[in-house]
């Protein structure tokens, strides 16, 4: 069995993003299990380099690295196929981690990865007006419609899973495979200056923590300031009260219309001295960023798998999550499942976790069983199972 993986999202501006460190942990794990591998790469470092100098791995250069962009048609037909049609032997198989390179399901068995149906299902492809958004639609739809030729696609949930479904029902359910995935493991254990943003008095005070991204519409950041400001009421107004943090460098670009927008609701609903925005955050100030905190909040309305529910299940956290997309089943009862868009909703759930010690100790100790079944190892055994299925 020879199994060839497109691995420019470990180069490219999607290293450090979900689909690259996706990619990075399957490849790192196909690796290690001897498996006969071709990685088509870009010239320059990548997150795999450590894990590449063995024997059974040959690469294959496209040349100078490039960001993922609407030219990637033009890049799978001039560098991606004619690469695989060079490398390719009678036992290969085509590992496609990230579709919007290229899917060659037409020309060699092809196992395709699909990690949400994110952008359909609100129907926002761009964000940067009308124009894009029907340019971006046409070449996602472009691309992805070859996926119906694909030997097997792989989806990181059974939510996923069904929403794939639901846009190609044609398609056999028997040759799709929901494979959970895990959190950022290669974390350095160095924490220092985690609380470096936090006000001094937050271990007083308390806080909950928001690890967001980006103000995107399915991100509902809206319900968790909303939810906030409902427990502050309930609070009774406690000028004492546990601060709002919120992590991700999205929010800080203060030249950003929607940001602009979202800090105005923050003032116009009376919690510009309680929201604190820390900004940017490294992968391995997660961990105490979230175990410091009273609870984590995650009300996004979709997710293709949900890492922030694991990291929080793993970092003993206890997690307030919408109750829609796949947190249901990637949380089952080793979470708090809300309304995200009742506020009510949201701040009662807060308050409760806030004030009652052995419920919040319930909800840590399932959580921690609970972050058991998520592992890069049994993801990695149940992907070459599926390849095995195909050779």
């Amino acid at each position: 069995m020879h199994i060839i993986i497109d691995c420019t999202t470990t180069q490219n501006q999607l290293d450090f993003h979900g689909i690259g460190k996706y990619t990075k942990h399957i490849v790192k794990g196909l690796i290690n299990k001897g498996i006969d591998i071709t990685l088509l790469m870009y010239e320059g470092s990548s997150t795999i380099d450590e894990y590449i100098k063995k024997d059974n791995v040959e690469i294959y250069r496209l040349g100078p690295i490039v960001k993922s962009d609407y030219r990637n048609i033009i890049r799978y037909h001039t560098q991606i196929l004619p690469a695989i049609k060079k490398v390719r032997r009678d036992d290969s198989i085509y590992f496609c981690p990230y579709f919007w390179i290229g899917i060659p399901s037409r020309h060699i068995p092809t196992v395709l990865m699909i990690h949400d149906m994110i952008l359909p299902i609100f129907n926002i492809y761009s964000e940067k007006g009308f124009l894009q958004n029907i340019i971006k639609k046409g070449m996602y739809w472009l691309e992805l419609y070859k996926a119906r030729y694909a030997k097997a696609i792989i989806t990181n949930s059974k939510q996923t899973a069904k929403d794939f479904s639901k846009y190609f029902p044609k398609y056999p359910k028997e040759n799709i495979y929901p494979i959970y995935l895990d959190i950022e493991t290669d974390v350095s254990n160095n924490t220092s200056g985690w609380d470096s943003k936090l006000p001094k008095d937050y271990k007083e005070r308390g806080y909950f923590i928001y690890l967001g991204s980006t103000l995107a519409k399915s991100k509902n950041s809206d319900g968790v300031i909303k939810g906030y400001r409902e427990f502050l009421v309930k609070s009774k107004n406690d000028r004492n009260a546990p601060y709002l943090v919120i992590a991700g460098k999205g929010f800080t670009k203060d030249e950003n219309p929607s940001v602009i927008k979202f800090k105005d609701k923050i003032e116009c609903l009376g919690l510009k001295e309680n929201v604190i925005f820390i900004g940017f955050y490294e992968d391995n100030h997660i961990k105490p960023l979230l175990k410091n905190s009273i609870s984590s909040i995650h009300l996004s309305l979709y997710e293709g798998f949900g890492i922030a529910l694991v990291e929080a299940m793993r970092y003993e956290t206890p997690i307030i999550a919408h109750n829609g997309s796949c947190n249901p089943e990637v949380l089952k009862d080793a979470g708090i499942l809300v309304d995200g868009l009742n506020p009510k909703e949201v701040g009662n759930a807060m308050y409760k976790v806030y004030t009652e010690d052995r419920y919040r100790d319930e909800i840590i100790e399932k959580g921690i069983q609970r972050a058991k079944l998520f592992d890069w190892k049994k993801s990695v055994k149940e992907t070459i199972s599926v390849f095995k299925k195909l050779n």
